[in-house]
C-alpha cells in the first residue's frame, strides 16, 4: 500500500536528542563559566596586599651606615609580613622607643645600657648582623704589607677617636699584643684626636674602621679583625607594642638565616676578649682635667636627662658620656674655690610632679664639686626636654645667688632640644626677665635633634657661648670644657 505525505520534512530532531543536546550546552556553559570565575578569583588573590591591617613600622635603635641600609633594603625586598601587617624598618634614636636594637661590644656593657632604660632583651639570641673589618689605614708611601699588629704598634699607630668605641678597643688589644692596661693606655694618649686631625698632622699610620679610611690612605687588615655588630629584639614596653616585637624577632630570624654567623679563631678571641675589657676600663674612667678654671666662678649645670640622652655615641648613650666628662669638669671648679650645683630636667615622670626640672645639689653645697660629680652619675633618663621650662628656672636660681654673693655665675646649660610648646617670644621674655650682667649663659646642644636657636642667641647676646657638639666624644669633650672655661696645660 503506497505511503502518503503529510506536508512536514523529516530531519526533526527527536524530542530525548534535543533535551540531551541542551544539557550539553548548559553544562559547558557552567564550566567555561566556573573556569573563568576561578581565574578572575586567582588573579585577584594574587593581586590583593597581603597586608590586611596595614603597615607596621619596626623601631631600630642604630646608626645609619651603608651596611645597615643593604641590610634592610635586603630585608623589604623579602616582602616581610607579621600578623598580617607589612613591616617596615625605621631608625629611632632612643632605646626607649625600640623594639630592636643594634649593638658591638661587650655584652654586660650592652645589657647595662639597656637597663639604664628599662629595655629587656627578648632573647639570648642576638645574630650578627653585619661585621665590621678593623685595620691600618696608611699613606701610599707607607709600606705595610705583611707586618703584624705588635710589629706595627712600634712603628707609631694612631687610635684616632670617634666613630665606633669598641673597634678603637679591638685596635688598641692587637696593637698591645692583648695586654689590657697598655691597650687603655693607648686609647688614652689619643682620646682627643680625630681622624682628621691625624691627616693634618701628617699621622702614616692610623688604627680605624674599613669604613672610615680616610681619603688619600689605603687599607690593610693584619689577622683579618672585625667587629660584629648583633641585632637584639627588645620585650614590649608602654612605648613599643607586641607586634613591633614580633617584627623585631622576624628581623632577627631573617638575619641568623641570611648573615654568616662566624667565630672569629682562637687568636682573634684572645684579641676580643682582651678588648672588652679595655673598653670598660676606657668607659669607667673619667676624662682626666687638671687644667684650671676662672677663680671664684660658682657653676650650675643644667642637665638635660630626658630620652634624647639615650642616643648611642661611640656604643654608649650619649648621657653616659656627659656624666663620665663632667666629672673632672666640677671638681676643677671646686679646685678653683668656686661652688656648683647641679639641676636635671625633662618631662615630669612621676605622678603629682609638675615642675620639669630637680634641683638635685644646691649652691649651698660646699663639697667643692665632689657631691655633684657623684650625683650625675645616678641619674637615669626620661620623657621629653622641656628646656624653655627648665632654663628660666634655673636662670632665676642663678641670678639670686649672684644677688647674694655678689660673684659672677657661669650658667652650663647640656641640653638635647627643646619639645615643650612655649613659643618664642614667651621663652625669649622669660630669658630676659632676668636683668642680672654676672650671668654668663653657656650652651652645649648635644644629640641629633634641632637646636634651640631662641636660646642659642641669648646665649651669645649675654657675652656666653652656645657650643654645638658633633655626635662624637671628642666634640662632647672639648664643648663642654670650652663651657666651663677650663684651660688644659
Amino acid at each position: 500500500m503506497g505511503r502518503h505525505a503529510d506536508g512536514y520534512n523529516n530531519w526533526r530532531l527527536s524530542r530525548e536528542l534535543t533535551i540531551g543536546l541542551i544539557a550539553a550546552v548548559v553544562v559547558v556553559g557552567v564550566v567555561v563559566w566556573w573556569m573563568t570565575a576561578r581565574d578572575e578569583t586567582n588573579r585577584t588573590h594574587a593581586t590583593a596586599s597581603p597586608c590586611i591591617n596595614g603597615t607596621l613600622a619596626l623601631p631600630i635603635q642604630a646608626t645609619d651606615s651603608p651596611q645597615l641600609r643593604d641590610l634592610l633594603a635586603d630585608y623589604r625586598g623579602s616582602d616581610p609580613v607579621v600578623r598580617d601587617y607589612c613591616v617596615e624598618p625605621q631608625l629611632v634614636s632612643s632605646g626607649a622607643d625600640a623594639a630592636l636594637m643594634l649593638a658591638s661590644g661587650p655584652r654586660e656593657i650592652t645589657r647595662a645600657a639597656l637597663g639604664a632604660v628599662d629595655r629587656t632583651p627578648a632573647s639570648d639570641n642576638w645574630p650578627v648582623i653585619f661585621t665590621t673589618p678593623v685595620g691600618i689605614a696608611h699613606t701610599a708611601d707607607t709600606e705595610v704589607s705583611g707586618a703584624d699588629w705588635p710589629e706595627l704598634a712600634n712603628r707609631g699607630v694612631v687610635i684616632p677617636a670617634g666613630g665606633n668605641i669598641y673597634a678603637r678597643a679591638v685596635a688598641a688589644s692587637a696593637l698591645s699584643d692583648a695586654d689590657a692596661d697598655r691597650g687603655v693606655d693607648l686609647l688614652r694618649a689619643d682620646r682627643t684626636v680625630t681622624v682628621e686631625d691625624a691627616v693634618a698632622d701628617g699621622s702614616k699610620l692610623l688604627a680605624v674602621t674599613e669604613d672610615s679610611t680616610p681619603d688619600g690612605y689605603a687599607f690593610y687588615s693584619p689577622d683579618d679583625l672585625a667587629v660584629n655588630t648583633v641585632a637584639i629584639p627588645l620585650t614590649a614596653t608602654d612605648r613599643v607594642s607586641e607586634e613591633q616585637t614580633r617584627a623585631a624577632a622576624d628581623l632577627a630570624r631573617y638575619v641568623s638565616d641570611h648573615v654568616a654567623q662566624k667565630e672569629p679563631d682562637d687568636a682573634q678571641r684572645q684579641v676580643l676578649s682582651t678588648a672588652d675589657i679595655i673598653s670598660e676600663r676606657f668607659a669607667a674612667v673619667p676624662e682626666q682635667s687638671k687644667g684650671s678654671v676662672d677663680a671664684g666662678t660658682d657653676t650650675l649645670v643644667l642637665l638635660d636627662t630626658s630620652t634624647n640622652m639615650d642616643t648611642l655615641v661611640d656604643g654608649h648613650r650619649i648621657a653616659g658620656h656627659v656624666a663620665r666628662l663632667l666629672d673632672p669638669l666640677m671638681l676643677s671648679v671646686g679646685r678653683a674655690g668656686g661652688r656648683v650645683a647641679l639641676w636635671n630636667y625633662s618631662s615630669p615622670l612621676s605622678p603629682g610632679v609638675t615642675r620639669a626640672w630637680r634641683d638635685n645639689v644646691t649652691f649651698l653645697d660646699n663639697s667643692a664639686g665632689r657631691n655633684a660629680a657623684e650625683v650625675v652619675k645616678g641619674f637615669g633618663t626620661g620623657g621629653d626636654p622641656l628646656t624653655r621650662s627648665a632654663v628660666p628656672a634655673a636662670l632665676g636660681a642663678a641670678s639670686q645667688h649672684s644677688a647674694e654673693t655678689g660673684r659672677p655665675v657661669r650658667l652650663v646649660i647640656i641640653t638635647s632640644g627643646t619639645a615643650d610648646s612655649i613659643d618664642d617670644r614667651a621663652f625669649r621674655n622669660a630669658l630676659d626677665s632676668s636683668d642680672s650682667e654676672q650671668i654668663v649663659p653657656q650652651i652645649v646642644h648635644v644629640g641629633t635633634a634641632p637646636v634651640d636657636p631662641v636660646l642659642a642667641d641669648w646665649a651669645t647676646s649675654k657675652g656666653g657661648t652656645a657650643f654645638t657638639a658633633d655626635m662624637t666624644v671628642p666634640s662632647m669633650a672639648d664643648s663642654l670644657q670650652k663651657a666651663f672655661g677650663v684651660a688644659r696645660p
